[in-house]
C-alpha cells in the first residue's frame, strides 16, 4: 500500500501518498481542503525539514517515515531536543493550512558534509535547521546544492541575530518582521536576548496571548533563570525574571479559570506593589471573555483581589 490515512485530534481526515509525497485533506464534514488559495489543486506536498548540527536531535518515529506537527495559530509547531541541556524546544514555522496537524518528514545530520553524502537533491528540503556552528559557506553550499526555501538559524528559531554576527545578507534572513512583531512567543525569544525585560513584561498588556503561547513563555522564562542562577554577571536580572515568570503563571491561571491557583498565587502575596499587577491582568483577562458567566466568574477574581489588598493596607486579615 502507497499511502496512509491519518485522523489529526480535530477531526481532519489526512490521506498521504508516500510515492510523490502528497497529501489529500479534509475536513470534519468530508470536504477538500484545497492546498492553493485559488482552489485549484487538492493536493498539498508534504514539508520536509532537514536538521544540520551536533547540538540538536529529533524524535525518531519507527512506525512511520514522517512525524504528524501540530499547527496553532497559523503556524507549525516543530519540536526537538536541545542535547546541551536534554531539554525540549520548538521552532515555529508560517503556514496558511486549515488543519490543526500536519505531516511532516524530519531528517538530520551532523554537518553539511554528511548532508550532501546522505541527502539527495531530489529531496528539495523547504526548510534547513542549522546551529551555530554551521558557516556563512556551508549556507552557500546548502542553498547551492539543494535550492532551499529557508535557512532557520536555531540559536533563534529565527535567524535575525545570528544572521547579524555572521553578516549574513538580509535578503537571506529567515524573518518575517511584520509575523513576528505579531507573535508574543517570538518577540520574547527576542527581548530575552538582550535582557530587555521590560519589553516581556508589556506583552501581556498589548496581546491577548493565548494559553498554548503563555506555556512557551513561561518555559523560556525559566530557561533564562534557570542560565541566570548560575551566571553571576546575569544574577542582577533575576529578580524580574521572577516576576515575569510570576505575572505569566497568574495569567494562564486566569485563562485556565484555576480558582484554586489564583486564590493560592494572591494568598501568598505580601507585597501589595506585587498584587497591582495582578489587578490589571484579572482585568484585561475579563475583557477578553465579554459572556456573562465569564464576567461573574472574574469578577469574582476581583474580589478576592480587593480583600487581600484591603488586608495588606490595614494589616489586619479578612476572613
Amino acid at each position: 500500500m502507497n499511502f496512509i490515512e491519518e485522523k489529526t485530534p480535530n477531526g481532519y481526515l489526512l490521506k498521504i501518498f508516500f510515492d510523490k509525497w502528497q497529501f489529500l485533506a479534509f475536513d470534519r464534514r468530508g470536504r477538500s481542503i484545497y492546498a492553493d488559495s485559488e482552489g485549484r489543486s487538492l493536493l498539498h506536498a508534504v514539508p520536509v525539514v532537514v536538521f544540520v548540527g551536533k547540538t540538536f536531535d529529533i524524535r525518531r518515529d519507527y512506525e512511520r517515515n514522517y512525524h504528524l506537527l501540530k499547527i496553532r495559530s497559523g503556524s507549525i509547531i516543530v519540536p526537538y531536543t536541545d542535547v546541551r541541556d536534554k531539554k525540549t524546544k520548538y521552532f515555529f514555522l508560517n503556514t496558511e493550512k486549515e488543519m490543526d496537524a500536519i505531516p511532516v518528514r524530519m531528517m538530520i545530520v551532523e554537518d553539511v558534509a554528511q548532508m550532501v553524502r546522505e541527502i539527495e537533491v531530489s529531496v528539495q528540503p523547504d526548510y534547513v535547521v542549522v546551529d551555530d556552528a554551521v558557516t556563512p559557506n556551508d549556507v552557500i553550499i546548502i542553498k547551492n546544492r539543494f535550492k532551499v526555501n529557508e535557512i532557520i538559524y536555531i540559536e533563534l528559531a529565527n535567524n535575525f541575530f545570528l544572521a547579524e554576527r555572521l553578516q549574513i545578507p538580509d535578503t537571506d534572513r529567515v524573518m518575517n518582521l511584520n509575523m513576528m512583531s505579531a507573535n508574543p512567543v517570538f518577540l520574547t525569544r527576542i527581548h530575552l536576548r538582550t535582557m530587555d525585560l521590560a519589553k516581556i513584561n508589556q506583552l501581556l498588556l498589548d496581546f491577548e496571548i493565548t494559553a498554548p503561547d503563555t506555556e512557551y513563555i513561561m518555559s523560556f522564562l525559566q530557561e533564562a533563570l534557570d542560565k541566570a542562577e548560575g551566571d553571576p554577571s546575569m544574577q542582577k536580572n533575576i529578580p524580574m525574571l521572577l516576576d515575569l515568570v510570576n505575572s505569566f503563571k497568574f495569567y494562564h491561571s486566569l485563562l485556565e479559570k484555576d480558582e484554586t491557583l489564583i486564590k493560592q498565587m494572591i494568598d501568598s502575596t505580601t507585597d501589595v506593589k506585587k498584587l497591582t499587577p495582578f489587578r490589571t491582568l484579572v482585568s484585561k483577562v475579563k475583557a477578553m471573555y465579554p459572556g456573562a458567566e465569564a464576567q461573574k466568574l472574574y469578577t469574582v477574581y476581583e474580589n478576592i483581589l480587593y480583600d487581600k489588598l484591603e488586608e495588606l493596607k490595614s494589616g489586619i486579615k479578612v476572613t
